[in-house]
């Protein structure tokens, strides 16, 4: 197809000349993506009408990238109509088979064993899907999780037309978060978007993308990572051999709530009922 005029800028901006050819891949729902081809070079390039969104996804893969096997940025452009992300092309497949399984997680442990700075937060500001996450950093984690993460989200919730009675429990889980959260987990930096569909392999190794990375409990990465279905057993295997911990089951849909929520502010009232369902949950927990 023909380059769309923001790609052509930001290929010529990054110095990349040539010509090239832009072929749309499906997937994701926050920003435009395609695969660039000329000659023998290939970039996996994304667009989107804020170009801040691409700015804090490029952050998060470079913070990651010590760490963990992540796209390589190439470059990411900027402009008053929006932004462009040019990133190395990986032919990323879906994980299978306990090898692969024990080597996520593995990698997962690797991250999250390395305690970050003092506060929780303390990453540049980002978005989770296209919501704005604020990072502003506190010294304890529940309020950290209350004001930077379930209060922003429910006050857009309810302008949306949440229902009272799944706005009203909410709301409860708020006031009581230290029923499940602990005051100072470890602190740690984490992926923050890590549901299974942002976790894949090439050659057999684990790559992980589309991050919202900041510090904080280890502990949201394996519940998101739970929350369309369980990860195998052998990811735990890998996991624990890196970074032995307790799983915190009690803490998970905590987590899971913020998730719900963001997904009933960007797709609609079909996630009502998990909003109000996880609260209850918790609201009904001894």
């Amino acid at each position: 197809m023909k380059l769309p005029v923001l790609v052509r800028q930001a290929l010529n901006q990054a110095g990349l000349q040539g010509d090239w050819t832009l072929t749309p891949v499906g997937g994701g729902d926050t920003a435009r993506s395609g695969l660039l081809e000329g000659g023998v070079s290939r970039y996996f390039v994304k667009q989107h009408r804020n170009p801040l969104l691409l700015e804090a996804e490029a952050r998060g893969l470079e913070a990651l990238a010590a760490r963990l096997s992540v796209p390589r940025v190439v470059h990411c452009y900027s402009a008053s109509e929006g932004g462009v992300l040019i990133l190395e092309y990986l032919p990323i497949a879906s994980l299978t088979g306990s090898r692969q399984w024990i080597a996520a997680g593995a990698s997962l442990g690797r991250l999250h064993r390395v305690e970050g700075p003092a506060r929780y937060g303390s990453h540049p500001d980002n978005f989770i899907g296209a919501s704005l996450q604020s990072n502003a950093d506190h010294s304890d984690w529940v309020a950290f999780f209350a004001n930077e993460r379930l209060t922003p989200q429910l006050q857009r919730a309810r302008e949306r037309g949440l229902p009272a009675q799944a706005a009203e429990r909410t709301g409860q889980v708020i006031e009581q978060l230290d029923r499940w959260l602990p005051s100072r987990p470890p602190c740690a930096l984490v992926h923050g978007d890590l549901w299974q569909g942002n976790l894949g392999q090439v050659n057999g190794e684990p790559v992980f993308y589309d991050p919202a990375c900041y510090h904080g409990d280890p502990q949201v990465d394996l519940a998101m990572l739970n929350l369309f279905g369980g990860v195998p057993a052998a990811f735990y295997q890998g996991y624990q051999a890196e970074y032995p911990t307790t799983l915190r089951y009690q803490a998970w849909p905590v987590y899971d709530l913020y998730h719900w929520l963001n997904h009933y502010n960007l797709f609609g009232g079909q996630y009502a009922r998990a909003v109000d369902d996880t609260a209850r949950r918790l609201l009904t927990t001894r």
